[in-house]
């Protein structure tokens, strides 16, 4: 009887564990080429702001004011470069 229960049961999963093969798309390697670039370009973008920011900060004396400056430049330059092409 304990055979039975373990047989039909390991058939249960068995049964379970399967699944129906889906349909994949096939993804194209150049579509996302585009926001690879966008991506590199708002980084470049980011990082010119940062040193722009830091060169301000120095200028100013002032380490807080060299941040911010940095920051809004960076995003600003980044999203300039990442939208210009």
């Amino acid at each position: 009887m304990s055979q039975e229960s373990v047989s039909l049961s390991a058939e249960s999963v068995q049964r379970q564990s399967y699944t129906e093969p889906t349909d994949r798309a096939m993804v194209d390697s150049d579509d996302h080429e585009g926001s690879s670039h966008s991506a590199e370009q708002f980084g470049i973008g980011l990082s010119l702001g940062f040193l722009l920011g830091g060169v301000a900060g120095v200028i100013g004396n002032s380490l807080p004011i060299g941040v911010m400056l940095g920051l809004t430049f960076g995003v600003v330059l980044g999203v300039y470069f990442m939208e210009r092409r």
